[in-house]
């Protein structure tokens, strides 16, 4: 166990510690700690709420204690059930979930440790935690056996203590955002999402890393990235949000990309907010005609159909994959930046539906010593945060941005899609300069302007030389995009 000299706070740290409380965790001890049978998100919250840097070895002792004295293993359910019989009342810490079953006029939880989903929970404690009916929370609840109410339910929920932050807060986090510059909440993100700040040294670098955070917080975004490997492209939305799905390399079809028509259930494009398609040169693409033409209706329109049944869902798309270097640029053998994807998806009208090509290269490879030390969000509760993000939209200010005649209304939607979710990110209060408003736009320009110069490339009879930039940054856009493929 470290100690306490070895949590090295910077002036940020602390500033975090004293403005957001138990929304931050120093990172350092959620590494260096692992509660058993308790998700890493759930022991975020705990070290956040519980446990001082002061004191963090005798605080996590007694928390141990308490989990290894409430938190049953799956073999203990009928020796809980018998203690519950016999005394009446048993604490346990467990993940819970509620219902409302309307027809029986009843709310009910699920209680895993007792094979339990019929326990009885008052209207009054759900208000309390709404999140018991969003999926579900960790938590100490507290059972009690009263047959003599419902001899059918006989199990009530008498309390309940979440081991979660609750909903998150939008106007809390717009109102903590005007305590930091904007370098500091550039760190603070960082860290966040499980980075050293040190690691993205550059400002460029961190702009960069928040474009693959946009498809997460602004809706339906397609964000292609390529690059070497071991930079981190898929490992930092997996982490972060349950709401993430990825396809790591395997074979996908029209069933659970989109419906299963034997079902009639929604597939992954219905459910989740982002889907990753990891390792995107060895997908495979089943049905491949049915679920390419399906999947670029779904790019361009957000919109979905399997026979006669139709769905609209805002899930934003990544694909990522691996891209061979040479000196910090793509190695000149590639004819185009799209050549390393599979062969069913070499089509030109698939390409132009790709909002942001975002050059991987530029990315630093992940080390060890790349993972966050310092304070930042509690995961779990900034993951909802950015997806509650969602709900803002910043597209009028891109618009007011004076760009280059010539632009596409593809390429109008790209930049204004991938700039607004950048703003989120970056300025959730909305609060910016009129230069950074111009950093904002000149990136998310620059993204589109990569997916249109390999248009070009491939068909340039149909794709004419264009610039997607800002009024008066023509001649440096040019140069500064040449050199960076």
């Amino acid at each position: 166990m470290a100690g306490l000299e070895d949590f090295a706070l910077t002036e940020l740290d602390k500033k975090a510690m004293q403005n957001l409380g138990d929304k931050v965790v120093v990172k350092q001890l959620a590494q260096q700690t692992v509660f058993d049978k308790i998700p890493r998100y759930v022991s975020e919250y705990l070290l956040a709420k519980y446990v001082k840097i002061e004191t963090h070895e005798e605080d996590l002792a007694r928390m141990q204690t308490r989990i290894r004295q409430l938190l049953p293993s799956q073999d203990e359910g009928q020796v809980l059930r018998n203690k519950l019989m016999t005394t009446g009342e048993v604490v346990v810490i467990d993940n819970v979930e509620a219902r409302v079953d309307l027809k029986n006029q009843q709310r009910l939880a699920r209680v895993p440790a007792l094979s339990e989903d019929k326990v009885r929970v008052a209207a009054e404690l759900l208000n309390q935690n709404v999140g018991l009916l969003l999926g579900g929370l960790w938590g100490t609840v507290k059972l009690r056996f009263t047959p003599e109410t419902d001899a059918q339910r006989p199990i009530e929920m008498m309390a309940f203590t979440p081991f979660q932050v609750g909903p998150p807060d939008l106007a809390g986090h717009k109102e903590s955002r005007k305590k930091f510059t904007t370098d500091e909440w550039l760190d603070l993100v960082c860290t966040s999402v499980g980075y050293q700040p040190e690691a993205y040294p550059t400002r460029r670098n961190k702009l960069l890393l928040f474009a693959r955070l946009a498809p997460l917080v602004e809706r339906n975004i397609n964000l292609l990235e390529l690059g070497p490997r071991q930079t981190g492209k898929t490992f930092l939305l997996r982490n972060l949000s349950p709401r993430v799905f990825v396809i790591s390399g395997g074979k996908t079809s029209p069933a659970n990309l989109f419906v299963n028509l034997a079902t009639k259930s929604v597939g992954i494009l219905g459910t989740r907010k982002v889907v990753v398609f990891d390792e995107i040169a060895h997908t495979e693409f089943g049905d491949e005609g049915t679920t390419i033409s399906t999947l670029k209706d779904f790019m361009e329109s957000g919109n979905f159909s399997r026979g006669s049944l139709q769905f609209t869902s805002d899930a934003s798309l990544i694909l990522g994959g691996n891209l061979d270097v040479t000196d910090g640029q793509p190695a000149s053998k590639y004819r185009h930046l799209f050549e390393p994807l599979p062969k069913e998806l070499q089509d030109t009208a698939f390409h132009d539906r790709v909002h942001a090509y975002l050059p991987g290269w530029e990315m630093p490879k992940i080390s060890p010593g790349s993972l966050a030390k310092g304070v930042g969000f509690v995961t779990d509760y900034f993951g909802e945060l950015l997806v509650k993000l969602r709900e803002e939209d910043h597209k009028e200010r891109l618009r007011s941005v004076k760009y280059q005649a010539g632009m596409t209304k593809r390429d109008q939607n790209a930049v204004e899609r991938v700039g607004s979710g950048l703003i989120k990110l970056m300025y959730p209060d909305g609060v910016m300069t009129p230069e950074e408003l111009n950093e904002v736009a000149d990136l998310a320009c620059e993204m589109r302007q990569r997916v249109h110069n390999q248009l070009n490339k491939i068909a340039p009879g149909e794709f004419k030389p264009r610039m997607i930039a800002r009024e008066g940054v023509l001649e440096h856009a040019a140069v500064d995009l040449k050199s960076r493929g």
